[in-house]
């Protein structure tokens, strides 16, 4: 159950009960999971919170009452007064879902601007312009890939993209950034659309793009004909930061399933109270986002407008699959934010001092400033791709255990791996002390090493 309700990036492979990402439906704590930029195994912690939503929900709390506790536990973790939440799938159904939110404000041609899409999802540029990323959908329905959802084939939706990197993979000034991503809403909203900018708060290298205050200025600048979404599906800064975006007017895409440890994949969208009111007054949505979102993801102020054309009542998986993320999100909220800010530190310097120390291994950005903590990109000095590497290591092959890395990312020209922290880890780690986790990371890079030395 906790991996239905999900495309087939998230379905178990007949014979290695795996999904794609080589995570298993059920806890496997005699692997490493360093992959969190990716995917992760679902914790102990998060099974056994899974398993009692299940017996609640079937026995004394009904499934309605089920899905909003969860929203009212995000709401209550992550937002303002009068804000609402949306569930979604995954980060790239949250996509849809500011889309078809989008188009509710905006009554006619809608610009959409994405930060730096190869180093968000690769479905996002397709989701991003309307159109189906695969060719089956979260609720099971087969769809046709790349091509618009339904009631969306004439809409006027144009996709524009700022990149974080040159093309060399360099890293762009802030500055820069900042003003293309004002220059293409000033265009857009000139031209008659309204524009819907991202925010990205962490990118799969642990790199922001747009920064709040430019984002600020241009929804100032452009009042009515702007609306701002925060990219932090990686769910790598604090809990204050997305409280701030909200109180800003901005939304907030979120997911419990990368540094949050939850299992695969697990969304939502955080809506800004402004936001939240005006769009429980929106004409009907019609069932574009039918295949991808059931009526129980949306709270009740907004399933008249959003949901009635909604198929599905529930998608039960994704219930489970939040329930497992809340609880390793409430645990690690528990612990103070200077143990935490120190623990990440600690691992960042752990990963960084054995980089150092490998002659075959650098840090695809070498400065380190600026990036997300607990998320580093590693590539091999020669310039050779990771990717041999990267499966057998999940495989266990000539490993003592499985190690599990966030999946091969293109850094300009050349190919990373990501090493990286999760909330489980520096849960543990707070209780039990940071020697578990050296451990584990002489261990992987030992078996990354002698992986290299056998290419």
């Amino acid at each position: 159950m906790i991996a239905s309700g999900g495309d087939d990036r998230l379905w178990l492979d007949p014979v290695t009960r795996r999904n794609r990402y080589g995570c298993p439906a059920a806890p496997t704590p005699g692997e490493l999971w360093f992959s969190s930029s990716t995917a992760s195994c679902v914790s102990p912690r998060g099974w056994d919170a899974a398993g009692d939503a299940l017996d609640a929900i079937t026995s004394s709390l009904g499934i309605a009452a089920w899905f909003d506790d969860l929203r009212r536990r995000l709401l209550g973790l992550y937002g303002a007064p009068g804000c609402a939440a949306v569930l979604a799938a995954s980060g790239t159904e949250a996509e849809l879902v500011i889309l078809q939110l989008a188009q509710s404000l905006a009554g006619g041609p809608l610009t959409n601007i994405v930060v730096a899409p190869a180093e968000t999802g690769s479905g996002v540029p397709a989701a991003a312009s309307g159109r189906h990323f695969l060719g089956r959908a979260s609720l099971g329905s087969a769809v046709a890939k790349a091509e618009r959802l339904a009631g969306w084939e004439d809409r006027e939706l144009t996709l524009e993209t700022v990149e974080i990197r040159s093309p060399c993979g360099s890293l762009r000034h802030q500055d820069e950034v900042d003003q293309e991503a004002a220059r293409k809403v000033r265009c857009a909203v000139n031209a008659g659309s309204f524009a819907l900018l991202h925010v990205l708060d962490a990118s799969k290298t642990g790199r922001q793009g747009v920064s709040r205050a430019a984002a600020a200025h241009i929804v100032e600048r452009h009042a009515g004909r702007a609306l701002v979404v925060v990219d932090a599906c990686q769910l790598r800064c604090d809990s204050a930061d997305i409280r701030r975006d909200l109180e800003a007017g901005f939304a907030v895409m979120i997911t419990g399933s990368k540094f949050a440890g939850g299992p695969a994949f697990c969304g939502a969208l955080l809506l800004p109270a402004n936001l939240a009111a005006q769009l429980s007054e929106a004409s009907s949505a019609g069932p574009a986002l039918a295949p991808y979102s059931a009526a129980l993801d949306w709270p009740a102020a907004l399933r008249g407008p959003f949901a009635a054309g909604l198929a599905h009542p529930a998608n039960l998986g994704l219930g489970l699959r939040w329930s497992a993320a809340l609880a390793e999100i409430e645990a690690f909220e528990r612990i103070s934010t200077a143990r935490r800010a120190a623990l990440l530190g600690a691992f960042e310097q752990a990963v960084r001092a054995r980089v150092a120390d490998e002659a075959g291994l650098i840090l695809a950005d070498a400065t380190g400033d600026g990036g997300s903590p607990g998320l580093l990109a590693i590539q091999h000095a020669d310039g050779s791709d990771p990717r041999t590497v990267y499966e057998a290591l999940g495989e266990g092959v000539g490993n003592p255990r499985p190690c599990h890395l966030g999946q091969p990312v293109a850094v300009g020209p050349r190919t990373a791996l990501r090493l990286c922290a999760s909330m489980p880890m520096i849960s543990d780690a707070a209780e039990h002390g940071f020697s578990a986790i050296e451990a584990d990371l002489d261990e992987a890079f030992g078996s990354w090493a002698a992986l290299r030395a056998r290419r």
